[in-house]
């Protein structure tokens, strides 16, 4: 049987003005984690085992229009995916992660009056935006239902409103009555059911957290989700009192959404304060000043330098294939924006709302296509170096065995780097030096593995400690892991027999950091499916 020779991997530097790039030889495998909305609760467990195997990572739920039920069969139906994949490749685990999203302050239209999927709105036209309950599924081309209780404060004469991320542009001429505003509509296009609504330079007066929230946050809790995304976070005390409703226990990741221009101004607290970051392009560019929203891809780049510096990963929302998604139809400009965003730094991408299946399959294997491709000449000499200079001297011991084990993995071209962790610590620092080669975490805390998840170029594994290892040393246990890790690696196919990897570790039990930094060959084959 003769192994299919993993991809290569090159330390060297990049010239992107070279034509030669193109026949530089490309990734096998993806570092950028990908999270996908699951908007249908209907989907078969087939159809979520197939996205699992083109490279879901991170699972998230529709929470706004589902019932509780329907959240629990969702969350069974992937751990029956998951368990399928583990039984057709012959592994113990499938490394898959969950997530929800507040609703916070998110405004969305109502549904249609008609059955129809969508009507249209003429440019020139005049109507109503209400906040009347009442309204809720009773919107048409002259009223249309906002779920803004506090619609009269919030919008004044002038303000300019986009519905649908500007599908539609309106300009509010007066207020009429505590529910209701009048509107000019200055762009004509489609309505249809449950379309974001922005307005421009407004400060919400509604609470940024509500009952809902907190019904989502206890759920994400019974349930064990791994990650909650809140979205109009304007200051720190709305991240903080979430976590003080969570508590001090093993508890989900807090992803802080960037909505708002007060989000913005906040970028360095914020980011101190939470596990990741997510550039909401789907409300940013529609909430800011109308000067600021040409400089997007100037924001995008500011963000992703801080998150790189402060090692949190740093994710993009909006507007991701979303022609593709609806209707198969690929474009130029959003591949584009997909390359530009991996050059940028961004460390993972969300879909939203994949309706269709088989559409979801296709950017999913366009979004491999593409980092198999792009992903190589992010990670140069150059760029190393650079990173290496960005730190601070002198360093401590934990630093500079985090740096000497990026050095050597990428001198001797190592396939992988397998760090044993307990808080996940040292992979945040090594994901500041971006290794072109895999790193594989393996740990045994289930908050941590959730952590994980979430970085860039990082395949979390949960070991399992059984009753045999109770009675081991500590080196024999340390060198379970390894082995553990090792062995799935080979039967994923990321590595052969012969292959280098480099392993960081810590150097006796008494030490409180990995400091010792170890290069390995791959012995162990791929077992036979039939002995």
């Amino acid at each position: 049987m003769v192994e299919k020779y993993p991809e290569k991997i090159e330390f060297a530097d990049v010239d992107i003005s070279d034509p030669d790039i193109l026949d530089r030889p490309s990734n096998r495998f993806r570092r950028t984690p990908i999270i996908v909305t699951l908007s249908n609760t209907d989907i078969a467990t087939v159809e979520i085992q197939k996205l699992l195997e083109a490279g879901m990572n991170i699972v998230k739920f529709k929470m706004s229009f589902t019932t509780r039920g329907d959240r629990i069969r969702l969350l069974g139906r992937v751990d029956k995916a998951a368990m399928a994949c583990c039984r057709k490749i012959g592994i113990l685990d499938w490394p898959v992660a969950s997530c929800v999203e507040l609703k916070t302050c998110i405004v969305k239209t109502g549904l249609l009056e008609s059955n129809a999927d969508f009507i249209p709105i003429k440019e020139g036209t005049r109507l109503i935006l209400t906040c009347n309950p009442c309204e809720l599924n009773k919107c048409n081309e002259k009223k249309i239902f906002v779920d803004n209780p506090t619609l009269s404060k919030d919008i004044v004469p002038g303000t300019e409103i986009s519905i649908g991320s500007n599908e539609i542009i309106l300009k509010c001429e007066t207020v009429i009555d505590r529910d209701r505003i009048k509107c000019l509509v200055v762009k004509g296009g489609n309505l249809s059911n449950v379309c974001n609504v922005c307005a421009r330079g407004v400060k919400h007066t509604q609470p940024y957290i509500t009952k809902k929230d907190l019904d989502i946050v206890k759920f994400a809790l019974r349930y064990q989700i791994d990650m909650i995304i809140v979205n109009y976070v304007r200051q720190v005390e709305t991240l903080r009192e979430i976590k003080k409703f969570i508590g001090k226990t093993t508890r989900p990741l807090i992803f802080c959404g960037i909505c708002t221009e007060d989000g913005l101004k906040n970028i360095d607290d914020i980011i101190k304060e939470s596990d990741g970051i997510i550039l909401s392009r789907e409300f940013l560019p529609f909430e800011i000043e109308a000067s600021e929203k040409y400089r997007l891809p100037h924001i995008q780049k500011w963000i992703g330098g801080k998150c790189l510096k402060a090692g949190k990963p740093f994710y993009l929302s909006g507007g991701l294939f979303r022609e593709a998604l609806y209707s198969g139809q690929f474009h130029d400009s959003e591949i584009s924006d997909v390359v530009n965003a991996i050059m940028d730094g961004v460390s993972g991408f969300i879909l939203r709302d994949c309706f269709n299946v088989t559409h979801a399959l296709e950017v999913l294997y366009a979004i491999n296509e593409i980092c198999y491709f792009v992903e190589p000449l992010v990670t140069s000499r150059r760029g190393f170096w650079r990173s290496l200079d960005d730190i601070k001297v002198p360093v401590n011991a934990a630093e500079a065995a985090m740096m000497s084990c990026a050095l050597v993995a990428n001198q001797t071209n190592a396939r992988l780097i397998v760090l044993p962790t307990v808080s996940g610590k040292t992979v945040k620092a090594l994901h500041c030096m971006r290794p072109s080669c895999i790193v594989i975490a393996v740990s045994t805390k289930i908050h941590v593995f959730r952590l994980l998840h979430t970085y860039r170029s990082v395949l979390p594994l949960m070991f399992k400690e059984s009753r045999t290892s109770a009675g081991k040393t500590w080196e024999d246990a340390l060198e379970d892991r390894i082995h553990f890790a090792i062995e799935y690696m080979v039967q994923r196919g990321y590595v052969v027999y012969g292959d280098f990897y480099i392993t960081l570790q810590r150097g006796s039990e008494d030490s409180s950091f990995c400091d010792m930094v170890r290069v390995w060959k791959v012995s162990i084959t791929k077992k036979l499916l039939v002995e």
